[in-house]
Parts: C-alpha cells; structure tokens; sequence
C-alpha cells in the first residue's frame, strides 16, 4: 500500500480506533492520547503493510502492542488498596481515576457472592451481621468473602485484561430444532448475550470471568443468563468452568458442506422434477379435495409432501436426545442463515385428531401460508378442520372472527353462502397411498445420495467440531441436510420453471390437511 492509501485507510477507521481506546481506558482524554499514540504507529510502520487485505490485522495488531506499553506505564503508578473509605455510591459513579476505574473493573469480574458482599459492606455500610442475614451465612462467612474479595480485587487491579473479540463483534447465533414437541429452544435463545455466552465457551471451557472478558459484558448481568442456559443444558458446568453443550455451524463450516455438496444438487433435482413429471395424474386420480386445482398447486403440493420424506432419510438409527424441556430433539445453532433457505415445516393436530401439514416458503417475501397462523391457537386449528370437512356449522360470533382471518390469510373462501378450504384435503387411507408412493421413490432413487450428504457433512462438521461435542455431529449433521438435500434442489427446479411462484390466488400451494 502506498502512503495515500494507508493515510486514506487511517481516516477510515480513525473512528473505530477510537471507540476501542474509549473500551481501554478510564476517561475520554487517555482514550484521545491512546487512539492518536495508535494512529501515529500506523503512519510510522505503513511501509509493512503489504497490501489492502492485510490492513485490518496488521492495524489491530499495532492498536494491542501500543495498548500494552501504555498499560505497563500505568502500573508503575500506586495501587488502590480496598479499604473501608471506598467512596459512596455517588461519588464512586463519578470517579474518573484509573485506580478507580480499575477497581470497578474487577468489581464487574467479582463472582456474584463475592460481588455481592463487597457492596454491602464497603459501598452500603452495612454490618457483617446484615450481610449474613441477606446472604443466609455466618457471619464468619462473610469475612472470608470480604477478606477473599480484597484478595481477587487487588490481584486483579495489578492484571492486564484484554476484552476479546466478542466485545466488540458480538455474533448473531440462529437456533435450529428438529423433534416432536414445541420449539422452546427458538424463543430461549433469541437472548444476544445467551448467543455470545454460548459463542465464548464454544472452543474452550471458560470461567464467568472469562466469559465476562470474552464478551465485554460484567458479571452482573451474566450471572443469571449462565444459570438460565445452564438450567437448560445448553452450557455444561466443568468444575469452575462451563462449555457448549450445543453445536454451533459456522459460517466457514456451512459454506464447506456446500461446496462438497454440489455435485449432488443437480443429481437430486433432475430425480424430483422426474418423479413430478411421471406421478403427477397418479396422484391427481387419488381424488382428494383439492385434486382439481391448477397444476403448479399439485406439483408444489407433492414436492412438499417428498421433501418431507427426504428430510426423514436416516443412514444410522439415532437415539433422538432428551432437552431440558423434555422432548426428544436435536437442538444446534448456525452462524448464518444461508440466503439459499426458503422452508420451514411443521404439523400440528386439531382437538379432534385431523392434522395440518405446513411447508412455509419464504422466500422475497413471496411466501403463502405460515405455520404461525395456527401454532398454538385450538380454536383457529377447529374451526378450519370443521371447514376442511365441509360440515354444515352454525358459526357463533367467536368462530365467524376466526374465518374472517383465515379469508384475509388466504386459508379459506366464500362461496354461495358456504366456506370451503383453499388447501388438498386428504383422508387418512388417501394420504398414507401418496406418502407411500413418496416413500418408495425416496428409497429407490434418492436414499443413496441422501447418504453421501450426510456422510460428507458429517465428515466436515466434526473437523469444525469440539471434541465434547463429537457425539452429536452425525445427528445433527443429519437433520442439517436440510439445505443442500431440499432447499438447493429446489431453487433448480424454480429456475427450471417446474415449481413457479405465481401461486393461483385461490389456493395453498404448501399447506394441506389431513383428516382422522
């Protein structure tokens, strides 16, 4: 790189050096000094940059080194000794100091009964005897927390501690579930510093204060979060530290099945699109409600139905584990949601037994038809099995707001003074014939490829995977299939115009119901 492009660099990123100075140091003009000590090295050292993709590290590097030696001068300054003329609240808020700073540095390390006690006694004045009653130990416990806690604090005040990279590039986790019972795992883990805890203590076993560091987040706000996702299994406690009970995919890990995978896209494509094309009229002469709708309906309905039978390909029989929530499900998470991903499928059972199959699309905003349109809500799923079943129903008040919502979602039209379903509805023996037609082509066409993918996955995930969490990868590099088993090959046959996204105004093209 040439002078004008490091100085052009330098002003680029003048900002986020600064913001990383702000993390370092106790008060905005130490920040201004250290961040401008920084930039003065990288105009210094320009001539060893070799190019412009090794600008950000070669900076980062330079930033920690010139950190480092202000750090080193600082120490050569006294330590802050905790004693009992700490200063209120008030004013311990507003001290600028570096030994106060630094005190409250290793304050927010503290682990909670530690933490807990000092502020009680130091900050809050309160008696040995009030400790022990808030905290339900002897008073005699109490000084061991206190003479302990002086003990870590001023140890800690004398320790450099470098925030990691998670402080100031959190990651975004996605928590992916395969089983048989409500997806609890997706709403648990919707939490960004449940993600990060997870994140940090992916590789590596870690301590809080580990964790603490790893993420820039203080204890106290991390000290109910690692007992929430310790509760549920999703972190492990090893003696002082905790690790993932989960796997996470990267991104790397992902993008690497996919390139291996490639050679199978076409392969499994060119099969469905022939299955398609030959059962087509054998699977309209079922006659199911709904048979006589339009043909890209009929075709999306019956890939539905076989990329479900995919997805149910298993080379091992597996022994599904038991969550915390009590079902038996695979639960793992993914760096990034791959922008090839277009489904997501459930089903669920109505009061009376009738079950509703989704295969939500959602792709540019084209989808028709979502699970959550009916997940959890009894009446809704009643209402339209009734519907579904063409029973003569006197609606009440309750029930009519119901179906107005349904026509609005698109699951059901008016006709003649009557509502009827916009959905294939199948009987039992009509569905188990299409499943098994499904079943048998799925077993003789597709089942040995299906294998290789999960074997190739599987041989990847583990390369990407801690050695404690070995015995998950073939399950969950099994249910991971998902995207290079359903979703690629069916973006092929979108371009191959087999399947269209010009849904018929008046039909589902993903969602069906069958009845008890």
């Amino acid at each position: 790189m040439d002078e004008k492009e490091v100085r052009e660099k330098i002003t680029e990123v003048s900002k986020t050096i600064f913001s990383y100075c702000m993390s370092k140091t106790p008060t905005r003009e130490e920040a201004e000094d250290l961040s401008q000590d920084i930039l003065c090295e990288l105009l210094r050292s320009a001539g060893n940059i070799r190019d412009d993709k090794a600008f950000y590290g070669f900076m980062w590097g330079v930033a920690g080194n010139v950190y480092k030696q202000w750090y080193r001068k600082k120490l050569k300054s006294s330590t802050c000794e905790l004693t009992s003329d700490i200063p209120i609240e008030d004013n311990f808020a507003e001290d600028d100091s570096g030994d106060m700073y630094l005190l409250r540095r290793e304050l927010a390390l503290l682990s909670e009964k530690y933490r807990k006690a000092t502020i009680m006694y130091y900050i809050d004045g309160r008696s040995c005897s009030e400790i022990a009653s808030v905290l339900t130990v002897s008073e005699g416990i109490v000084k061991y927390l206190l003479f302990k806690s002086r003990k870590i604090l001023k140890e800690g005040m004398n320790m450099e501690r470098n925030l990691g990279e998670l402080s100031y590039n959190p990651k975004t986790l996605i928590p992916m579930y395969s089983g048989h019972g409500p997806n609890q795992f997706w709403d648990f883990m919707q939490s960004k510093i449940r993600q990060n805890i997870v994140s940090a203590c992916y590789n590596d076993a870690l301590t809080v204060q580990q964790i603490s560091l790893e993420t820039g987040i203080p204890l106290p706000y991390l000290d109910d979060e690692i007992k929430e996702l310790e509760d549920k299994q999703i972190i492990l406690r090893d003696g002082k530290r905790y690790k993932a009970n989960v796997i996470v995919i990267t991104s790397e890990c992902a993008d690497e099945i996919e390139r291996a995978d490639t050679k199978y896209h076409e392969k499994i494509a060119d099969k469905i699109e022939a299955f398609i094309r030959e059962k087509s009229l054998e699977y309209k002469n079922i006659g199911f409600i709904g048979s006589n709708f339009s043909e890209n309906t009929l075709r999306w309905q019956l890939a539905a139905i076989l990329f479900m039978a995919i997805c149910e390909v298993d080379y091992n029989e597996f022994k599904v584990p038991k969550t915390a929530w009590g079902e038996p499900a695979y639960l793992w998470c993914i760096e990034k949601l791959n922008e090839k991903f277009m489904f997501n499928y459930s089903s669920m059972e109505s009061r009376s037994g009738d079950r509703l199959y989704f295969f939500d699309y959602w792709k540019d905003g084209k989808g028709k038809g979502d699970h959550h349109d009916f997940y959890g809500n009894e009446h809704y799923k009643s209402v339209f099995c009734n519907i579904c079943r063409g029973e003569k129903v006197a609606y009440n008040e309750y029930d009519l707001e119901a179906i107005a919502q349904m026509i609005k979602n698109g699951y059901v039209i008016k006709e003649n003074e009557t509502y009827r379903a916009t959905v294939p509805v199948y009987t039992s023996e009509q569905y188990k014939a299409i499943v098994d037609m499904v079943s048998e082509f799925v077993s003789t066409e597709l089942k040995s490829i299906i294998i290789e993918l999960d074997k190739t996955a599987t041989g990847i995930l583990s390369e990407h995977t801690p050695k404690h969490l070995q015995d998950q990868v073939e399950g969950v590099a099994s249910m991971d299939k998902f995207l290079n088993a359903v979703c690629i090959p069916a973006a092929i046959l979108m371009e191959r115009q087999v399947l269209t996204t010009a849904w018929h105004p008046f039909e589902m093209p993903t969602t069906y119901v069958v009845l008890n």
